[in-house]
């Protein structure tokens, strides 16, 4: 199976919009058979036909739009997103599992709900209620 992680400077790109290198990771059994990194489109309909053409299932990002993840998920694509962390360390925790815990979550977002933090630049509220305490 293979997965993308967009990647800057051998860690995970702070935003996929505009991340310009993929690192494709392609394992079977929790084993890595081929790794490569690859220079891609910025435009999405192109980096959307690159990843099918290359087999992608599962994409690892940093930050992500709604609309791109949308139009990700709609091709088919699993998507898991705000991910944050040194390269190699992000694909071990994704190899053995543990990709989903809080060590790897983009610091100052809400964790991997569907309900998006404002910090992000993703939209919808970080905080239930609006995120500030009201005094009496």
């Amino acid at each position: 199976m293979k997965t993308a992680f967009s990647i800057w400077q051998q860690r995970i790109a702070p935003v996929f919009d505009t991340a310009q290198q993929i690192h494709l990771v392609d394992a079977m059994g929790g084993r890595i058979t081929a790794e490569s990194d690859h220079l891609v489109d910025a435009d999405l309909s192109r980096r959307i036909a690159w990843l099918k053409a290359q087999d992608v299932r599962t994409v690892v990002c940093g930050a992500i739009s709604r609309p791109w993840q949308e139009r990700l998920e709609a091709a088919g694509l699993t998507v898991v997103p705000f991910v944050a962390g040194d390269l190699a360390n992000v694909v071990q925790a994704w190899l053995s599992g543990a990709l989903r815990g809080t060590a790897f979550t983009m610091p100052g977002c809400c964790g991997r709900r569907r309900m998006r933090c404002g910090g992000c630049g993703a939209g919808g509220r970080g905080r239930q209620g609006g995120g500030r305490s009201r005094a009496g």
